[in-house]
């Protein structure tokens, strides 16, 4: 019995539709050129780490036309608290961005 029902659950098409035999991998993705410096970063957050200057986490993000890197150390993950570190560090020193990327990470 087990043997019928394996063969028609193969043969079945509603069933062939439902069970993902092979995974598709999804091609790289592209941005714009971009010709303005700190008119596009990259956002992301590290962490849990170990404490270091008050901060558990780390705010991090980088330029995309010359590439520029920097890092904050944050106490939390909470909204406000990247919020007011991403425009007292990023924002204060360099001015709007006009885009910003992020990995729409859970944190």
């Amino acid at each position: 019995m087990h043997k019928d029902i394996k063969a028609w659950t193969w043969a079945y098409l509603s069933c062939q539709r439902n069970n993902v035999h092979r995974h598709n991998k999804a091609s790289i993705g592209t941005f714009p050129g971009q010709s303005e410096r700190f008119s596009h970063i990259h956002l992301g957050i590290i962490g849990p780490l170990s404490l270091s200057n008050g901060g558990f986490y780390l705010l991090t993000y980088a330029d995309r036309f010359i590439r520029w890197p920097e890092a904050i150390p944050l106490p939390n993950m909470e909204a406000t608290t990247v919020v007011k570190a991403f425009l007292s560090r990023w924002d204060a020193i360099y001015g709007a961005t006009s885009t910003i990327t992020t990995d729409r990470g859970v944190e």
